[in-house]
């Protein structure tokens, strides 16, 4: 029999957490900042826009000048929100009590989980959405005799996408895991902080291919659409989206097996 219809109980968890994010003032306002913050930062980059030299792989990537970099920060800052909100979304979930509470409506822990994930996800894809549209609108507006919107410049967009997805669940999986939004937070901040100690440990024991299978390296070749596939820390953007997925899917297993194991 094939189902035609979404089970109650799943409309009944998702509608839940769909109602938390959009009620809650400050994630309306965090999507306003990520959409206006993309919008104006590629509106300038059309204005002012240098193709990079012959040299570079990507002339959207290697763009030069402060405009390029304010709009590269743009994206970086969307999937730095997103993470932040992953983290947010469900270690308060801890601070405040309310996990025991949404539990006597929702018990099926796996739906529970499931529901706060998927949610986390589709707010932020939707948010990150909204900054590509209107800041690719601009950019063809500002930008239209210098600038080609082709397939690099999609790629690089969906890059962006697939990787605030990817932390805003890892972020959500992380305040199940350590039930703080706060140490959920720090775990990733401390990610950016030691990685990069890694790679060059790596490098000076000979050993610099290991940096590729880590989640900030992954970040960045999912983000860059293999404009570093030579580098000895960035792995190559086929590659690097299958870590990320799977340091996603690590997260999220680490996660089931906490909350389904240990009590709220």
């Amino acid at each position: 029999m094939i189902l035609t219809a979404v089970p109650d109980s799943v409309l009944r968890a998702a509608n839940s957490e769909v109602r938390k994010v959009t009620s809650l003032r400050m994630n309306r306002r965090l999507a306003a900042v990520a959409a206006g913050v993309g919008l104006v930062a590629f509106a300038v980059l059309g204005m002012v826009f240098q193709e990079a030299d012959a040299s570079h792989k990507h002339t959207f990537i290697g763009a030069v000048g402060w405009a390029a970099v304010a709009a590269a920060g743009a994206l970086l800052l969307a999937v730095v929100l997103a993470a932040a909100f992953g983290a947010v979304s469900s270690g308060s979930e801890y601070r405040y009590g309310t996990l025991a509470v949404n539990a006597q409506f929702t018990p099926d822990r796996n739906l529970l989980l499931g529901s706060k994930l998927a949610v986390a996800g589709g707010f932020s894809l939707a948010v990150v959405l909204v900054m590509e549209i209107l800041g690719g609108a601009a950019l063809a507006l500002f930008g239209r005799d210098r600038v080609q919107l082709g397939g690099e410049l999609f790629a690089v967009l969906g890059g962006a996408a697939l990787a605030a997805v990817c932390w805003s669940v890892i972020g959500a999986a992380l305040g199940f895991i350590l039930r703080s939004p706060v140490q959920a937070m720090v775990a990733m901040l401390g990610v950016v902080i030691i990685e990069p100690l890694v790679w060059l440990t790596a490098r000076a024991v000979g050993f610099a291919g290991f940096a590729t299978l880590l989640p900030l390296s992954a970040t960045v070749g999912t983000m860059t659409d293999g404009s570093y596939a030579k580098s000895d820390f960035i792995a190559p953007t086929p590659a690097a989206i299958a870590v990320l997925i799977l340091w996603t899917a690590g997260a999220v297993a680490a996660a089931w097996w906490i909350l389904t194991t240990r009590d709220l």
